[in-house]
Formats: C-alpha cells, sequence, structure tokens
C-alpha cells in the first residue's frame, strides 16, 4: 500500500516491524502482568491503534526519504548543468579577452599609421604653403622685371 519503497527502505522497513513484532511478543510473555479482560481489549485497540500510527508514519518517513533522493539527484543535476554553462562562459569570456587584445592591438597600429598619415600630410600642406609663396614671389619678380623693362625701354626712348 502507499508509495513503492526502494529495496534501503523496504529492508528498513522489515527491520522496524521486526522489532515492534518482539516487543510486541515481549509484552506477552510478561509473567507479572495479571491480566484484565476490558484492560486487555483496550491494549489490544490501542496496540493496533498504534501499529496503524506507526505504519502511517513509516510509509510518510519512506515517501519523505524517496522525495529528498529525488530532490538530491535533481539537484546534482543542476550543479552539473550549471558547471557546464559556467565553463562554457568562461571559455567564451576568455576569447572575448582574447579579441578584445587583438582589436586593442590593431586599433594601435592603426592609430600610428593615422598619425604617419597625418604627419605626411601636415609636411605637404607645409610644402604647398611655400610652394604658393615661391609661386607668389616669382609672380611678383616677373611683374617687377616687365615693369623694370618697359621702364627701361621708356627712358631708352627718352634718351634718343
Amino acid at each position: 500500500k502507499g508509495v513503492p519503497l526502494q529495496a534501503e527502505q523496504a529492508d528498513w522497513l522489515e527491520d522496524t516491524n521486526e522489532e515492534i513484532d518482539e516487543r510486541h511478543v515481549v509484552e506477552k510473555d510478561d509473567s507479572n502482568v495479571i491480566p484484565d479482560s476490558s484492560n486487555m481489549c483496550d491494549n489490544d485497540n490501542q496496540a493496533n491503534k498504534n501499529a496503524d500510527e506507526c505504519d502511517d508514519e513509516r510509509v510518510v518517513l519512506a515517501t519523505s526519504i524517496s522525495n529528498l533522493k529525488l530532490d538530491i539527484d535533481e539537484n546534482r543535476k543542476i550543479q552539473n548543468q550549471l558547471k557546464k554553462t559556467n565553463t562554457s562562459l568562461f571559455h567564451e569570456l576568455e576569447e572575448c579577452k582574447s579579441a578584445l587584445k587583438e582589436c586593442k592591438s590593431s586599433l594601435e597600429k592603426s592609430n600610428v599609421t593615422r598619425d604617419r598619415y597625418l604627419a605626411a600630410l601636415n609636411d605637404k600642406e607645409v610644402e604647398l604653403e611655400k610652394y604658393k609663396i615661391f609661386q607668389d614671389c616669382t609672380n611678383e619678380k616677373d611683374t617687377v622685371e616687365r615693369t623694370l623693362y618697359e621702364t627701361l625701354g621708356l627712358l631708352a626712348q627718352k634718351e634718343h
């Protein structure tokens, strides 16, 4: 009756039943007790009631033990699953750290390259400014030379 018991629970239940039966036998063999018929019936009824209560308690305990074992098994499964998940997440974190390190290194190289190009661009801008100044000076020199030749030409014409 009740929930099916596992082998160790069934053994425990049998041992407990034997202990109760042995105690019951000892009580029956006690020669110092004077039998009283009304008291005997009450004792039998009480013994039956106690035996039923013990049986009920054994079933409750056996069920509780069985449920605890199931809970323990379930907790172990959950712990194993958590360990696997934790290990997986740890490896993923390590991969992310490695990828981040590579990105940082790549960014540093990129920044160095950018800085070189900015320096080169700045150098080109300086050269361009120098060239513009040179061109302006050349144009101004040409204009001054033209003006000089024109003035010299006019002076030469006046002298003739």
